[in-house]
């Protein structure tokens, strides 16, 4: 079951970047909700049942993402309507918030590598005021607190993934870390895309920014998933 759930999730997101690309809306429309959802059921398989916190805030955040994929896709599809993307946010928001949780919540977190040294966050910070000094000036004042807001959001998921570097298998770190990456990485296109389209030129935005976030998705989900199994903590 578990590998047909893959199985069909690679096939929906070679459909939907697909669909994206050509601009064909019933497709996006058809394929897009299914994304999260056949991945999210697929973490819930392999680890059920869910007794931890950590494990149960992960698998939140996976079906908030739902929410945020299905409110932002209206905004180009169906109704196209504006106010989705601000609806769409929030519901991301919410899910880099369960993120957050689920990382801070995985045992041993205490001892992490920001909770030991907590000046290795400096890139993480970096990046935050780097990504709002290219922003602030293009987005519109009702904008500004929504997307700081969750550029901080964002950053502190990063910041507490990377804390459970000497807590994973390098392996699995380094998988788990690449997928929130790739996560930062989409989300900055988006926003580069939607507030900066004029001035810079991403190619093929539509091709990278789902490649880029479905991969993410992807490799955060296998990464806890991994270190449960390896770890043999009781979920």
């Amino acid at each position: 079951m578990s590998r047909i759930l893959l199985l069909l999730y690679l096939i929906f997101s070679i459909l939907n970047i697909y669909a994206e690309q050509q601009q064909m809306e019933t497709l996006v429309l058809i394929t897009k909700p299914c994304l999260l959802t056949l991945l999210s059921l697929w973490f819930y398989l392999q680890l059920r049942p869910l007794r931890t916190c950590d494990v149960r805030f992960i698998l939140a955040g996976l079906i908030f993402s739902i929410g945020g994929d299905v409110l932002l896709m209206l905004v180009g599809n169906g109704p196209k309507n504006e106010d989705f993307f601000l609806f769409g946010l929030f519901s991301f928001l919410i899910a880099q918030v369960c993120y957050l949780i689920g990382f801070i919540s995985f045992p041993g977190a205490k001892n992490g590598a920001i909770a030991q040294k907590p000046w290795q966050a400096w890139p993480f910070i970096l990046y935050l005021f780097a990504i709002m000094g290219i922003l602030w000036t293009s987005l519109p004042s009702s904008m500004r607190l929504p997307v700081g807001v969750y550029s901080l959001a964002i950053v502190s998921m990063t910041t507490a993934a990377y804390n459970l570097r000497p807590l994973l298998q390098k392996e699995i770190f380094i998988g788990l870390l690449a997928g929130v990456l790739l996560f930062v990485l989409s989300d900055s296109m988006i926003a580069i895309n939607k507030f900066m389209g004029q001035t810079i030129r991403i190619p093929y935005p539509r091709i990278l920014i789902m490649a880029t976030y479905l991969l993410g998705q992807y490799l955060i989900a296998r990464g806890v998933v991994r270190a449960k199994e390896k770890s043999k903590i009781q979920v």
